[in-house]
């Protein structure tokens, strides 16, 4: 067994040094005074423990509370982030029918989708030409309906 390091050898030499110099008379007191030491450093180290417990266990609390919130926030983002697909995926629905309307004009019906007014019964001229973007139909012929304007 050691204690720091110190064998059993060690420590009875160090008691004898201690006997020589102290004498037996003193000894007693001296051994008194370094057991009142040894009690203070073990008062003083469990304060010190004690202090360190206290703010580890208040900085876990936190750690805690501040996880909490940023669960919660998550939460609150992941739903609104849903909600806003839901109304993006209804605002845009019509548009996903707009070209199943167009692809299904009568034949013999021209319609241009990005305004080159190629076909029967175009004329070629700058006023006939339409802008990009326009829907030229063939006179005469019902216009499919123009989808809703989504900001």
């Amino acid at each position: 067994m050691s204690f720091l390091g110190v064998g059993y050898q060690e420590m009875l030499l160090v008691l004898v040094l201690l006997l020589v110099v102290v004498g037996p008379e003193r000894l007693p007191g001296v051994a008194y005074q370094i057991g009142r030491a040894v009690r203070e450093l073990q008062k003083y180290a469990r304060t010190v423990r004690n202090e360190f417990k206290d703010e580890i266990s208040f900085v876990e609390e936190q750690y805690k509370v501040v996880k909490g919130e940023v669960e919660t926030t998550r939460s609150a983002l992941r739903d609104q982030q849903a909600q806003f697909q839901a109304e993006m995926r209804e605002a845009t629905a019509p548009l996903q029918e707009v070209p199943a309307l167009l692809n299904t004009a009568l034949p013999g019906n021209v319609v241009s989708i990005n305004g080159s007014g190629a076909g029967p019964g175009s004329t070629g001229d700058s006023e006939a030409a339409a802008r990009p973007g326009d829907v030229a139909v063939t006179p005469g012929v019902p216009a499919a309906p123009a989808p809703p304007l989504v900001f």
